[in-house]
């Protein structure tokens, strides 16, 4: 019998995280963030009231005032789970552009990533249509189908879709200066297609995680400067998702290849979703 779990090297383990750990650790923070969507909100909904109140930017000191210590600590405690949630995002981008500079089989690749954003649709628009006082939506039912807000996978497809396409560009053995113009055009026109569509088809992250993963793409060889820009760019979102980059600063580069491990997130994203908005309707 052969050994399943194999590293992309031989060469000795290095000081750092493997891309494994980092998988863990942004599914950890993204659960713990989703729980704050789902079952801390689901506590904090059962008092509409105080709820429009400590969601409204317009709520003045002396109206927080007459709302109990215990509700705002609950909030308290959603605002920093989300603000945790906030590193899972910048990881995953990261790690699915790891991805891409080591498959062998494009396709496949956004097969994959293709078929979990679809399975995941259903639950993440339960969960968000179950909570519309975090996004300032004025539905209020809870639906299966929800065109105005995409989940991140999505977003994740997209953007592997804008690398495949900005590989295939730079795939030429002219170096003409004239040739070097037409593969900066065309991958210039890769990114600004990819934004559109996240724009418009309302992705997560929008245009942002798309320029981000381009930035992964043409630093590929400096992770510094991969590290600087990205943190440039999440700086305009959360602040708190800067903290993404110290274990993305920490990856060693090795990816332990594991059929058992292979597909954890493809199940654990739609998985958790559908877990934790089930144990919200009976809190």
């Amino acid at each position: 019998m052969t050994n399943q779990t194999t590293m992309t090297n031989n060469s000795q383990p290095l000081s750092g995280f493997p891309a494994n750990f980092l998988k863990i650790f942004a599914a950890l923070t993204m659960l713990i963030d989703h729980a704050a969507v789902t079952l801390v909100y689901t506590k904090l909904a059962k008092f509409p009231d105080y709820l429009s109140l400590v969601f409204s930017i317009e709520t003045t000191e002396e109206q927080l005032q007459a709302i109990p210590a215990d509700y705002i600590s609950l909030y308290s405690a959603y605002t920093v789970m989300r603000l945790v949630g906030r590193i899972a995002f910048p990881i995953f981008a990261f790690l699915l552009f790891e991805g891409f500079m080591h498959t062998s089989d494009y396709k496949r690749y956004l097969l994959r990533v293709g078929i979990c954003a679809l399975v995941a649709e259903i639950p993440f628009n339960l969960i968000v249509t179950n909570a519309p006082a975090l996004y300032n939506w004025d539905n209020t039912s809870v639906s299966l189908f929800f065109p105005q807000y995409q989940n991140t996978v999505f977003t994740l497809f997209l953007g592997l879709l804008m690398l495949c396409g900005m590989k295939r560009v730079e795939a030429t053995d002219d170096i003409t200066p004239k040739a070097a113009l037409k593969q900066w055009l065309g991958q210039l026109l890769c990114i600004l297609a990819a934004c559109v569509i996240a724009v418009v088809a309302r992705l997560d992250y929008s245009y942002i995680g798309i320029i981000f993963l381009a930035v992964l793409y043409f630093f590929r060889t400096n992770k510094k400067m991969q590290i600087l820009f990205g943190c440039i760019i999440f700086l305009s979102t959360n602040i708190a998702a800067l903290l993404a980059f110290v274990p993305i600063a920490m990856y060693n580069g090795h990816i332990i290849r594991s059929k058992k491990f292979k597909y954890f997130f493809y199940i654990f994203y739609p998985a958790h979703l559908l877990v934790l908005y089930l144990i919200s309707l009976v809190m």
